[in-house]
Parts: C-alpha cells; structure tokens; sequence
C-alpha cells in the first residue's frame, strides 16, 4: 500500500523485480494448491489396484479443474502420494446406526460422512524408503525419467514431507531424495538445480520478511500516532462541550428583562457571542474527532493486515520449504561437495559405481552424516552415529 509520500511510478529496474516476484509468488500458490489437492484425492485412491495406479493418475490429472493446468505435475504427484500412503493407508470411517427412523432414506450430508476419510498414522522414514525402493520401477514409468519429471517428483515428495503425513518422515529427508538419486529418479544436475531453487526461494522468503518486519514497525508507529491523536481530539471535543454549557450558563444569566440597560445589553451581546463561538468550536473539535477516529480506523486495518502478513512470513521459518531445506541439506551439502571433488577422486582412481552394492557415493554419505564408514568401508568404531 502507497503511504504519504511515496512515488507510484516504479523505476524499470524495480518495476521488473516487482513483476518477477509477484510471478513466484503465483508460482509457489499455484504448487501449494495443486498439491493440496493431490494429497486430498490421494486418499480415495489408496485401496485400488496398483497396476491401474498411473492409468488413473493420469485420468484424474487431465479431468480435475484444479490439476489440469499441470497435469504432468499432477499425476507424478498423485502415484507418489498414493504410493506413500500404502505405508499406513487410511480408513473410512462406517457411518453410526441411527436411533429409530429405522428404513428412512440417509440425507446427502449422512452419505458424506460415511465417506469420511480417517488418516492413517503418518509413517516414519524407513518405511517411505522402502515404499519407494519397491514401487521405483513405477515411478521411472511416471517421470519417464526427463528432467522434467524429476523435478516434478521432487516438489512433490517436498510438499509430501512437510504435510501432516509426512511429519514423522521429514527428519530422514535426506535419506529419503537419496532413495531417488540412487534409482536415477533424481539425477545429479536436476537434483542440484532444483536445491539451487529452493535457497533462491529461501533468499526471497527471508527478504520477504525483513520486509514485513520493517513495514510492521512503521504500521505500529502509525497506530501508536493514530491513537493518541484521537485521545487529543477526544479532549478538545469534551473541553469544548464543557464550555458549551458553561457559554449557555452564562447567556441565560445575561438575558435582559423588559427595561434593560444598556450595560445589560451590552452583557447579553457579550454572552451570546461567547455562545456562539464555543459552538463553532465545539462543532469543528467533533469534525476533528470523527476524522481521527476514521483515521484509526484505517490504521488499525493495515495494522493488522502487516500483523498478519509477518506471523504468517515468520510462521514459514517453523513450516514449509524451510523446514524441509533445514533436514534434507545434509544429502545435498554432501551431493556439492562431491561434485566437487569428483574429478580429483577419479584421478586417485577411487571411483566406484552407483551399481556395485555400496558404491563410492553411498560410502562418502555415510561417513559424513552416519559415521559409519570411511571412504573405504571401515568403521570408526563408537563414535558412529547412525542417521536414518
């Protein structure tokens, strides 16, 4: 919102960066909305046949409104959450036997709650691994393996992750993309572009709420100002209406009789003038109060507006993609730095590959983050600390 003295044409630079931003922010609410969705239809689709899952992913994907837009995304989506369902699948809730009535026809409403979905008990890490290690083959039909459907694979496993089913899992973030990188369903240039993304994301969320944070503190000080402008209006209205009366008091007192003089008059005129000015006064003090209060009014609804907006940018510190990034940074921390060292360990022909049961990779993961193994398979003793 343009406060006093701000300019409302934008330079082109600013211009061009408001437009990028408040493209992302489209982005990233279209993403949180397709995967809400996914995950509520999910549900439904829990207890069919596996074998007909991606036929009817794809089906649902292009014939809801709400996923059509991505429908790719969507069904990548929809088989990975189906899938991570089976982990603890959810049940339906038998609708109660009602008491008397017996043979009446159920409402709509009745029918909808027999169809009510309970939860399962949301899965811990290894079991989400195991389900992705069984199921691979289906998710390589999904995403074709493209780059493209990589990615989509793993917005979806972060949306997944942070979700309430995904609460016990997201401490074994990293373990768990590893399950993909090491199927090549998250390939090494996707997995790093898409990191890359997300610290961008963070970047901007954290902008974001310096933001807020600093608009906040001058929204506070304007309500702070709006209020004790009005506590002085309020004043001056009260002390004019005192004087009001006061004015009247003393008109009344001065009214002439039937033979005044001319000293009397002259009170009486006095009198009456001092009445009408406490009147005007006292009519614009009222003017003045109604304008200040209106202007409290104004800044209290912006003020709670930006109160608003920054709990809900600091509630993505505790929530969301930062949280996410917070546990599965150690997989990608590692996967940089590997990248890194790559062709220095090829030249001391330490390479090992990915299909030869714990390969290099594998290895260097778990030396960094277990402690379980060097870089040749040995153990460090009692200091190992296995991270699941």
């Amino acid at each position: 919102m343009l406060r006093p003295g701000d300019n409302a044409k934008l330079a082109p630079q600013q211009e061009q960066a408001l437009l990028e931003k408040l493209r992302k922010e489209r982005e990233d609410k279209a993403h949180a909305t397709l995967q809400a969705e996914v995950q509520g239809i999910s549900a439904k689709m829990v207890h069919m046949d596996m074998s007909d899952l991606n036929a009817e992913a794809k089906k649902i994907s292009t014939s809801e409104k709400a996923l059509s837009f991505a429908a790719k995304d969507a069904q990548i989506a929809l088989v990975l959450n189906v899938l991570l369902r089976t982990c603890n699948p959810p049940a339906k809730d038998s609708p109660a036997k009602g008491k008397g009535g017996g043979g009446k026809k159920q409402s709509t409403g009745v029918k909808a709650a027999a169809a009510k979905v309970i939860e399962g008990v949301p899965p811990e890490g290894p079991q989400v691994r195991k389900v992705l290690k069984a199921h691979m083959s289906m998710l390589a039909e999904v995403t074709q393996s493209t780059a493209a459907g990589q990615l989509a694979l793993l917005k979806a496993l972060q949306s997944w992750l942070v979700s309430p089913q995904g609460a016990n899992a997201l401490v074994h973030a990293g373990k768990i993309v590893e399950v993909l990188y090491d199927a090549d369903q998250a390939e090494e240039e996707v997995a790093m572009g898409y990191w890359k993304a997300i610290q961008e994301q963070l970047k901007r969320e954290e902008a974001e709420l310096a933001e807020a944070s600093a608009a906040f503190t001058v929204l506070s000080a304007d309500k702070a100002a709006a209020e004790e402008a009005v506590r002085q209006a309020d004043g001056e209205k009260a002390d004019s209406a005192w004087n009001v009366k006061q004015a009247e008091m003393t008109a009344q007192a001065c009214r002439c009789g039937g033979n005044p003089s001319k000293e009397d008059e002259a009170a009486e005129k006095v009198a009456l003038s001092a009445l009408k000015k406490c009147v005007e006064y006292h009519t614009q003090t009222t003017k003045v109060a109604a304008a200040r209060a209106k202007n409290l009014v104004e800044a209290n609804a912006e003020f709670e507006t930006g109160q608003r907006l920054l709990e809900q940018r600091r509630s993505r510190e505790t929530t969301g993609v930062a949280l996410f990034a917070k546990h599965a940074a150690p997989f990608f921390d590692w996967l940089a730095a590997d990248d890194e060292d790559e062709e220095d360990e090829e030249d001391e022909g330490k390479g090992g590959g990915k299909g030869e049961g714990k390969g290099k990779d594998e290895i260097k993961y778990e030396a960094n983050y277990e402690g379980k193994a060097d870089a040749k398979g040995e153990k460090k003793g009692e200091a190992a600390v296995e991270l699941n």
